[in-house]
């Protein structure tokens, strides 16, 4: 597969898809590179192409802080549109993966699973726009995903009602029927603090008791 542009008189070219390879050893690099390039749809460029190229592949022991910091320092010199990156790497952490998603991680594929066919499938999907990820890491990124929604809507809750986001989270959760106790598990505050949370908010809202501040929140749209 190649990227397609035309020439002026609309006839259709192919053209490589640009790729930059680094890998943590030299010889994992050079007989990578060398794979990708037989591909007649693969072009490997320097990586002082970056960030004119089409993919990003990094052949990896461990995503960790150092490749990240790389991934950072691509995606801060491509500006406000990330190369799209694949990793085959050993091993990742769930905050890893998270941070590594947010400066251009497109897909991941585990050394110890995938061939290098497999990664050739995955730059090509990633020039246009497509994914692989395995399916342990998928449910870690929409659970992440989800996380990040619900504390963006805490947060327009906040600016809204003039509480604070832990305390719409407890006012949600004493709607839901949880008592103190239950409460203080969930959000890992003693008791003793979950009850000054409660205090604090009936107060801000006016109200007499933690019903009326729940039924409060409801009727203005708090929760």
């Amino acid at each position: 597969m190649t990227v397609t542009q035309t020439d002026g008189t609309g006839t259709a070219l192919a053209v490589p898809i640009r790729v930059v390879l680094r890998a943590s050893d030299t010889f994992l690099e050079h007989a990578t590179g060398a794979y990708l390039q037989s591909h007649s749809g693969v072009n490997i460029v320097p990586q002082q192409g970056l960030p004119d190229v089409d993919v990003s592949v990094m052949l990896l022991h461990c995503l960790n802080d150092d490749w990240l910091r790389v991934l950072r320092q691509d995606a801060a010199r491509a500006g406000g549109a990330p190369v799209p990156v694949v990793v085959m790497a050993d091993r990742v952490n769930e905050q890893q993966l998270t941070l590594a998603v947010e400066y251009g991680l497109t897909s991941f594929l585990y050394r110890s699973s995938s061939s290098l066919e497999q990664l050739l499938d995955a730059t090509i999907e990633a020039s246009s726009g497509r994914s692989r990820f395995p399916n342990e890491l998928v449910g870690h990124l929409i659970a992440e995903l989800g996380h990040q929604q619900r504390q963006q809507t805490l947060a327009q809750l906040s600016r809204r009602g003039g509480l604070a986001p832990r305390e719409i989270e407890v006012l949600r959760m004493l709607s839901e029927g949880m008592n103190t106790l239950e409460i203080s598990e969930k959000m890992s505050y003693s008791e003793r603090t979950i009850k000054g949370i409660i205090h604090e908010t009936v107060k801000q809202l006016n109200c007499k008791n933690r019903t009326q501040a729940v039924a409060c929140a409801v009727r203005t749209g708090i929760l």
